[in-house]
């Protein structure tokens, strides 16, 4: 018997929703992707043509991850198992006080 997951993943690519449901996840997983340290001074906003928006608390911390935006990109990209990911937007917001 065939695991559900695996169905479901094969009714998505049928329908051509897979791509959509890997960029959701991304955004909706960033948390366990980048780990507790950075996701408490970052949140994903949106995927949109493989450029992801990311609130970052302040400039500073927005200088430091643009360092990092290689790394970052890459560990993305093998969460979702392919590269959906090229380029990484920063933008200064305060992450914990906007509403959901």
């Amino acid at each position: 018997m065939k695991q559900v997951g695996s169905l479901v993943e094969k009714m998505l690519k049928n329908c051509g929703l897979w791509q959509g449901y890997q960029q959701h996840l991304l955004i909706e997983n960033w948390e366990q992707i980048m780990g507790p340290a950075l996701s408490e001074v970052t949140r994903a906003e949106k995927l949109d043509h493989g450029i992801i928006w990311v609130s970052v608390k302040d400039s500073v911390w927005s200088y430091h991850l643009s360092l990092m935006k290689t790394q970052l990109i890459d560990k993305l990209n093998r969460y979702a198992g392919n590269k959906m990911v090229r380029d990484i937007f920063f933008v200064i917001d305060e992450p914990d006080q906007k509403e959901s």
